[in-house]
């Protein structure tokens, strides 16, 4: 006898996990959109408006799941908690300011290199294995990369394709950092994510006094 998780559970785990996934980002490629809705507002102000809602959201969401309260899970998770935090503020930032400089498609697109970078990042910090199909996707997807900014070399959509890829960058980190702290619970640290954006936020918010969203 083992204590081997069932091969019928592994599946099962296994395809929730797809479509979770794919549900992620079906729902993030919806950001674009309601971005360019806002008329009048920087980045920094829709970043800190999101983080409070997202807080307060991940605050009740955890207290009813887990009976405790989210900061006693957020000291659990330590200095890798913090970094998977941080990492999600810069995925945030960079994600709404790419979309106001350069178009959704264009964006969208750099954001889905994420998952190259997290594995690239994998391979280097945790010493995890990388298949020789994803180094020739990641090749792939570098090559389409410079191929993009160099035929958007505008100053302004190209901080737009620069900040999309910081996003990318910021996920990836994010995912790492979760990997390195060995848990498989994401929802404290994206809760703390919130509390560090409404910090940052409100603090260039009232050193700017909003004066760049008009």
């Amino acid at each position: 006898m083992t204590d081997a998780t069932p091969p019928a559970s592994v599946a099962q785990s296994h395809k929730h996990g797809v479509f979770f996934v794919f549900a992620a980002g079906v729902l993030w490629s919806t950001v674009g959109l309601g971005i360019r809705l806002i008329e009048e507002a920087v980045v920094w102000q829709i970043l800190l408006y999101r983080s409070i809602s997202l807080s307060l959201f991940l605050y009740i969401v955890i207290r009813i799941r887990s009976g405790e309260s989210p900061f006693a899970q957020v000291r659990r998770a330590g200095f890798p908690g913090v970094i998977a935090g941080l990492s999600l503020v810069a995925a945030y930032s960079g994600g709404i300011y790419a979309i106001q400089l350069t178009s959704v498609a264009n964006a969208m697109l750099l954001f889905a290199t994420a998952p190259f970078m997290a594995a690239v990042l994998g391979w280097i910090v945790l010493r995890e294995p990388v298949r020789a199909a994803t180094w020739i996707a990641i090749a792939a997807a570098v090559g389409g990369i410079a191929i993009m900014v160099a035929d958007k070399s505008g100053g302004v959509v190209l901080r737009g394709s620069l900040a999309a890829l910081g996003s990318a960058l910021g996920f990836a980190v994010f995912t790492v950092a979760l990997r390195w702290g060995r848990t498989g619970e994401m929802l404290p640290a994206v809760f703390l994510s919130g509390l560090f954006a409404i910090g940052i936020t409100v603090g260039i918010s009232a050193h700017t006094g909003h004066r760049e969203a008009s």
